[in-house]
Order: C-alpha cells, then structure tokens, then sequence
C-alpha cells in the first residue's frame, strides 16, 4: 500500500467541517464498506457499482475505490452506505466533492484512484457518519502480508446488499502469493493473488487483516478483480 499512502498525503490539504461528533459505535469492519451506484448513459435500467471505503487522516476525508471502478462514475453516481446506527443512507457523489462528475486521481501503476470529499451542505449531512465509518491512515498496512495470512474481504459481490437496507457482505479468505508485478494496459502493477475468488461488484472493497477482535479494521489491500484459467480455476486479485 505505499503508492496508496503516498497520494493520500499528496492530497492532505483541506479541511473538513464536522459537527456533534460523539463517541464512535463499534462497527465490524465489513460494515465499513460502501457501495457506488453510476446509471450508464442511455440505458435507464441498467446500473454500474463498485464496491469502496474511506479513509481519514487529519480531520480530512478520502473515498477510495478501484481505478476501473472510478472510470465508470459520472455525474448521476450515489454513494449508498449503512450508516453507525444500522439505516441506509444515499448520497450523490457530486455533492461530497463540491459538485465534481469526475473527483477520481488514478494512481499511474496499480488499479485503485482515490477522490478528496470536499462536501456542499448536502454532502456534509453525511460527513459525521462517514468519518465514523472510516478507516485511520495509520490502520492502512504499508507491508505486504505473506502467504497464508488470513484476511476479510468487504463489498457488494453481484450487488448483493447494495438494496435497501444496506448491508455489505464479508468474505474469509487467505493471502495466496507475494507481491507479483502483473502485466495490465498501464504497464506494470503490483498485485497479490488470493483465495477464494470474489464475483464482481466487490472490487474496491477494503481487504482487512483478519482478527476475531472487532477493534482491528487494519487494512492490507484493495479487491480489483480476478484471473483465471481455461479450466476455470480462479484466484482473487488485491492492490497491496
């Protein structure tokens, strides 16, 4: 995770009004997801999501996602999550980032983009949660986990509790390689393979360490994806 910590102190230059904060709840960490909602263009029934988290450094917040996931939100995308107190909320991702279609910067070599929340009156509504349902910079692990390593996937495989109410799925699984450099259309990223295989709508999800303890929400990766082969065998796909 070191180009993902890198651009986040990149970005570290706004602050974020908050008000009425209290004592955040106990949250399991896959609650933490949350769920992009982007209408494609011309086709009024159809839907593109994406699983993503945030993270907070310094009073400032980051929404982050996979890069592939970013390019398919536009101006209509609503951010759906559920909040500390268990009811879902929706909210426009224009109105978290001062009314920006495209708020995304991609990192140049792995496939995760991280947008500045940078709310109008009607985003900051949904600040104070947000803030609770984020991850501290300090929790985002810089290491690269090694093979075995038990982890807890969070997202919306299939879209599966992208619907009122809100619930986000938690999938068990192990680290199953080193860092590997895969060959993609940027150039090169950095990946590391687990298992089991994840279906689509997850990527974006935060990959956390896994810990019977609902205290510990550190996060060693981001879901992207998966390989597989002519046999059909399948190996889920992490930005570390």
């Amino acid at each position: 995770m070191k180009q993902f910590t890198l651009l986040l102190f990149v970005l570290l230059s706004v602050s974020i009004p908050r008000t009425g904060l209290s004592t955040p709840p106990t949250l399991h960490r896959w609650e933490r997801a949350v769920c992009i909602q982007s209408p494609e263009e011309n086709k009024p029934d159809s839907m593109k999501l994406c699983s993503a988290f945030f993270v907070n450094s310094a009073e400032q917040l980051f929404l982050v996602a996979a890069g592939h996931g970013s390019d398919e939100t536009n101006a209509k995308s609503k951010l759906v999550y559920r909040d500390p107190a268990g009811k879902s909320q929706s909210v426009s991702l224009k109105s978290l980032c001062s009314g920006e279609s495209d708020p995304w910067q991609r990192d140049p070599t792995s496939d995760f983009a991280i947008a500045e929340i940078r709310p109008d009156p009607n985003g900051r509504l949904h600040v104070d949660n947000l803030m609770t349902l984020s991850v501290s910079l300090q929790s985002v692990c810089t290491e690269t986990q090694t093979p075995t390593t038990q982890i807890v996937t969070a997202g919306f495989p299939l879209g599966f509790g992208a619907k009122e109410p809100i619930s986000p799925l938690a999938v068990v699984g192990y680290v199953a390689s080193t860092e590997i450099q895969s060959k993609t259309r940027w150039g090169h990223e950095p990946i590391v393979y687990c298992s089991p295989a994840i279906a689509q709508g997850t990527s974006g999800g935060p990959a956390f360490l896994f810990d019977r303890s609902t205290d510990d929400v550190t996060v060693v990766g981001i879901y992207v994806g998966v390989v597989t082969d002519v046999s059909g065998a399948k190996l889920s796909k992490m930005v570390p």
